[in-house]
């Protein structure tokens, strides 16, 4: 033991230490690793066949008998792995909703892996929970709760929905007399129904079938031809169910639908599911962004009716991966989760002590809100919806634009910053060669998708600084390949 004791010197610029020579030695290790990506393709992604990269990735060693130094290891990653990753600020990476990071929220990534704060409990994360418990705050006050509200961060979209429907099925047994945490679900679950629109995210599909509710517990609803949820058909399906036997025990509405960015008619939902007495959940994922902008918020009109809203921040807030918060109209609902334990949340812990445990369904969990607010103190709620304007303004214009080339086709007028479309003509087959031989030779990361059983592909608008000369080039770039694949054939 005291031969390991006196080689602990050998170590000390491998650990992450707050004095100023770990720090300097930090910094220069965060210096090399921006330029490394220097190496980074200058275009969506580099040509390298998947079965290559595979291959060249694993021709090294992953973890030799004796490290490399660092510099050799972040050189070597820049000709491997930055050089083949995506380049999600390149105009022409279009596919999914994959944002360009905001400078600082990267910055503000180096001290959150630096301090390595635990949100799960106070002792660990002082401040930083108060952090996070000042955004909930924030984004409660955005939504239009009262001081009743209060949210947790999380993984993302999925986690913040699986968590919204965990309340809903918990709150459903609540009114039974039912703890479903302490002893499963009751009898009277098999009968239990999650209302949603056939756009809805899959994630609301995956809760019900990790909750015990089975996927089939949830019941699709028709969506009108922009992707909202159809409230007549809401009615009927409502009235189904009825008959049925069956109990809604909740509604989940969707703000900004992934493929056709629709938002259901949040208010009229509302009405039914307080008619019902159930659960509203709000998956505002996409659209929840919408808020900061006096413009755009209008569609947003009745979320604050809502039980609890996703919002995803490595969205249309420009963050890094992983950062999302699913904020609740009544804080004590969290108290539906809450498990105590002897060693992290006792129940005996000093006044104005927050142990978020209590509200998530993770243990040990990284402190993401701080790059979050290091984000919004820098832009500015003006800034942040000047960028989400001009980036809804940008799907318009490539609405437009698809109008005017005889080739395409436009689906659906824009809701949000997606544009969904297909070509005259062309197979569900044809579609696919288009997006796939784009993506092999390095020239676009172009969406595809399925809008209620139609093959189409997709723009997804993500980057701020992309302009209308960028829009029109990408779609100059599909429209091309749609001819020479047919001239091919």
């Amino acid at each position: 033991m005291l031969e390991s004791v006196n080689r602990s010197k050998d170590w000390r610029d491998l650990v992450v230490a707050l004095d100023d020579h770990h720090l300097d030695t930090l910094a220069r290790a965060a210096a090399a690793t921006v330029a490394s990506l220097r190496s980074s393709p200058d275009a969506p992604r580099s040509a390298i066949s998947p079965s290559a990269l595979r291959e060249l990735i694993r021709s090294r060693a992953l973890c030799p008998e004796d490290g490399d130094d660092l510099e050799t290891v972040i050189d070597d990653f820049a000709a491997t792995v930055w050089r083949h990753g995506v380049v999600v600020s390149d105009v022409a990476c279009v596919a999914h909703l994959h944002p360009p990071t905001l400078v600082p929220a990267v910055a503000a990534e180096l001290a959150i892996a630096a301090t390595n704060q635990s949100m799960d409990s106070w002792d660990q994360a002082p401040a930083a929970t108060e952090v996070e418990l000042y955004l909930m705050d924030w984004l409660a006050e955005l939504i239009g709760f009262d001081r009743s509200a209060s949210g947790v961060m999380t993984s993302g979209g999925t986690a913040s929905n699986l968590l919204g429907v965990t309340l809903a099925r918990s709150a459903a047994a609540a009114r039974l007399g039912v703890d479903v945490l302490k002893s499963g679900l009751p009898d009277e679950a098999s009968d239990w129904r999650i209302l949603c629109s056939d756009q809805a995210h899959f994630s609301i599909q995956r809760a019900a079938a990790q909750l015990g509710l089975g996927r089939d517990a949830v019941v699709a609803v028709a969506t009108t031809a922009s992707g909202a949820l159809d409230v007549a058909a809401l009615d009927e399906e409502i009235a189904r169910q009825s008959r049925a036997g069956a109990r809604v025990i909740a509604i989940v509405a969707t703000a900004g639908t992934t493929d056709l960015g629709a938002i259901d008619p949040l208010e009229a939902v509302a009405a039914r599911a307080r008619h019902l007495g159930c659960w509203l959940h709000v998956d505002a994922a996409v659209a929840g962004a919408f808020l900061l902008s006096e413009r755009l918020k209008t569609g947003l009109a009745g979320i604050d009716l809502a039980d609890s809203v996703t919002i995803d921040f490595h969205k249309l807030w420009w963050q890094p991966f992983n950062a999302s918060a699913l904020v609740v109209r009544d804080e004590s609902n969290f108290d539906l989760l809450r498990v105590r334990s002897d060693y992290l949340d006792r129940g005996d812990e000093l006044e104005g002590m927050v142990n978020l445990v209590g509200r998530s369904l993770d243990t040990s969990r990284r402190f993401d809100a701080a790059k979050v607010v290091v984000s919004l103190r820098t832009l500015g709620r003006r800034a942040l919806a000047e960028m989400l304007e001009h980036l809804v303004d940008l799907a318009v214009f490539a609405g437009e634009t698809i109008d005017a080339e005889p080739d395409l086709s436009l689906l659906a007028r824009p809701a949000a910053t997606t544009c969904v479309f297909d070509a005259p003509g062309a197979s569900e087959d044809d579609l696919r060669q288009v997006q796939q031989r784009l993506l092999a030779r390095g020239e676009m990361v172009l969406g595809r998708t399925q809008i209620k059983g139609r093959a189409a592909l997709k723009f997804t608008f993500m980057n701020p600084l992309a302009t209308t000369e960028d829009v029109e080039r990408v779609v100059r770039v599909v429209a091309a390949e749609l001819r020479a694949l047919r001239a091919a054939s």
